[in-house]
């Protein structure tokens, strides 16, 4: 076989954070992640295919419509355009795929002429990835209410003011340091009291974040973690129980998901503040 000359540089598409947690790596790619394998100094007009095998002789050869445990989200096939000098593909790694080893190849082929091929060993791991709610500290589960004025208790007020209570939970990734979103909601019980609000979520380094028209808040790479405060209506003679539960999280660049549920939600009890009735006998 005839090789060509020009070196062929394998570019992987990786993000170092700035925190030690593990991450997903094109080459030791969480399930669940998706990665972009591309490989550089390519001539133009090439034809490309890129496809896996189990052995690095090229024998093995896996179908992603056969094999559940990878997927090429593009077409592993297509010819080099003009100017770009690289061939690229998305490969997201699926569940069961931790228990094998794959060769991801290139071919490519000058049009009626010669082919040349490289690969890489890829070893997906199991998905840590996970964003728990905590109470903060987090064996602070449970707290009277607020009656200061600060917190906007006001006996004398007309119709009586039974004030605020403001509770700060957290949000808080492991096994990651690329950028995570999540949707934070907040519950209640008794459900009748509408009146509990997001009142901020804040990082460290990015300080106060926005929600998009989805709800979803972006924390930056560089943050493990964020404070989500929120305000609570209190009543007199009822204990209420606030809950606040991480959604729709993922890790940005490679779409993985929680690899845990269970830590999702936390709960917080603010217990009874005693009923004084009107005053008698004046």
């Amino acid at each position: 076989m005839t090789h060509f000359k020009s070196i062929i540089t394998l570019l992987l598409l990786l993000v170092f954070g700035l925190g030690v947690n593990a991450q997903s790596t094109a080459l030791r790619p969480y399930e669940g992640a998706t990665h972009t394998y591309t490989w550089n100094g390519l001539a133009s007009g090439l034809d490309y295919e890129f496809f896996l095998t189990a052995n690095s002789d090229g024998s093995g050869l896996m179908d992603d419509g056969s094999t559940f445990e990878f997927d090429f989200l593009d077409s592993p096939t297509g010819t080099v355009a003009p100017g770009i000098n690289q061939a690229a593909v998305p490969i997201a790694w699926r569940n069961g795929a931790a228990f094998k080893t794959y060769h991801v190849w290139l071919r490519v082929t000058i049009p009626g002429g010669c082919s040349n091929q490289r690969y890489v060993v890829v070893q997906p791991q199991p998905n840590t990835f996970d964003l728990l709610s905590e109470n903060i500290p987090v064996d602070n589960t449970e707290s009277c209410p607020a009656v200061t004025a600060a917190d906007g208790f006001n006996p004398l007020a007309p119709g009586y003011n039974a004030g605020t209570t403001t509770l700060q939970f957290k949000v808080r990734r492991e096994g990651g340091n690329r950028g995570w979103q999540f949707e934070p909601v907040v519950s209640i019980d008794p459900s009748w009291n509408l009146d509990v609000t997001i009142v901020s979520i804040v990082a460290a380094s990015a300080g106060t974040l926005t929600a998009d028209v989805s709800n979803l808040y972006t924390v930056p790479a560089s943050d493990n973690e964020v404070t989500v405060t929120v305000a609570v209506k209190n009543y007199a003679g009822t204990e209420q129980i606030v809950s606040l539960e991480v959604r729709n999280q993922k890790e940005e660049q490679t779409r993985l998901t929680d690899s845990n549920p269970s830590n999702d939600k936390v709960q917080h009890r603010i217990t009874v503040m005693p009923v004084i009735l009107d005053m008698g006998g004046v």
